[in-house]
C-alpha cells in the first residue's frame, strides 16, 4: 500500500497482506457544521472496508455466524491527515496482515478524490465462540482460508 506508517510488522516468510479496495460517497449526514466528515463516522468507513474484504475473501459476517464464530474488535486506531467533505467519492483500501495468532489485523487507508491519503488506521479482531469465549484453536474453515493465503491462491 505504500503508506507512510506501518502498523503491523511483516515477519519474514509470512504471506503478503491481502488487499481490497472499495469506493464510497460521503453522505450529507456524515459531515459536521464545519462541512467536514465528523471524526465519529470514520469507524463506519473501516467497516465498509472490512465488508468488502469479507465479500472478496470469504470472510463475510454471515460466514462467521454460519460457523458459529464471532470476531469482535478489540483495538481501533485512526490517524487523521486531511478532512473529507460531503459528496466526495473516497476509496477505502483495506489490508489483512498475516498473524500466526488467531486474530485479524486490518490496516486501512482512506484516499480522497485527489488520490491523497486522508486517513490511515488499523483494527484488531479476535475470534470467539457465540458466548464470547476466546477461541484458542482456529476452526477448520479458518485453517482452510489461512492455507490458501499462505499458498498464494488469492489474487
Amino acid at each position: 500500500m505504500g503508506y507512510p506508517k506501518t502498523y503491523f510488522k511483516e515477519r519474514p516468510g509470512s504471506p503478503a497482506p491481502l488487499l481490497v479496495t472499495a469506493d464510497r460517497r460521503i453522505r450529507f449526514e456524515e459531515v459536521d457544521a464545519a462541512g467536514m466528515v465528523w471524526h465519529g463516522r470514520y469507524p463506519s468507513f473501516l467497516e465498509d472496508g472490512r465488508i468488502a474484504f469479507g465479500d472478496r475473501y470469504g470472510l463475510a459476517y454471515g460466514a462467521f455466524i454460519r460457523h458459529r464464530v464471532l470476531a469482535p474488535l478489540v483495538q481501533m486506531h485512526l490517524d487523521y491527515r486531511s478532512p473529507l467533505r460531503f459528496d466526495q467519492i473516497i476509496r477505502i483500501e483495506t489490508s489483512l496482515h498475516w498473524n500466526e495468532a488467531l486474530r485479524l489485523d486490518f490496516s486501512y487507508a482512506i484516499i480522497d478524490p485527489q488520490g491523497q491519503i486522508a486517513t490511515t488506521g488499523y483494527t484488531v479482531q479476535v475470534l470467539t465462540d457465540l458466548g464470547g469465549g476466546l477461541l484458542l484453536a482456529p476452526p477448520d474453515w479458518m485453517l482452510d482460508f489461512r492455507e490458501q493465503w499462505r499458498a498464494g491462491r488469492f489474487e
